[in-house]
């Protein structure tokens, strides 16, 4: 198994180290192109989540994101400092009346890329796990 982990600061453009360190793993995995863009997608949805929902878009707060590649499997976890959430409780966004809403959309992009296979909860924060089949 591979190991790799970011910690980034609050900042909506960190994403942008993020999206080089998937684009690396990636390529070290030799994972296709057609997965690295869905996991790109879904982890900028996650690392966007983290920023706004967990830490409050506070610049001084950290998000981590730890990848744990198997022969057959990918698992990624994403740690923000906020109190975390359920994934449940959140409206479908397909519904006809949750349509034109301008957000809530990002967990609806995750689940149709990755399984949400846990949320931690603890003092310092919430972690989302999620885990992708590469391709």
């Amino acid at each position: 198994m591979k190991h790799s982990e970011i910690v980034l600061s609050g900042r909506y453009s960190e994403y942008n180290t993020l999206y080089d360190f998937i684009l690396n793993f990636s390529e070290c995995e030799g994972y296709s192109r057609a997965f690295t863009d869905s996991l790109q997608l879904s982890m900028k949805e996650a690392y966007v989540n983290a920023v706004k929902h967990g830490n409050a878009e506070r610049d001084d707060l950290t998000v981590s994101c730890r990848f744990t590649a198997a022969a057959n499997w990918l698992q990624v976890s994403i740690r923000d400092c906020g109190p975390g959430f359920n994934p449940d409780d959140l409206p479908n966004p397909a519904d006809p009346v949750n349509r034109l809403t301008l957000s809530g959309r990002g967990v609806y992009i995750i689940r149709s890329i990755a399984e949400i296979i846990g949320l931690e909860r603890n003092n310092d924060g919430s972690t989302l796990m999620l885990h992708y089949i590469p391709y």
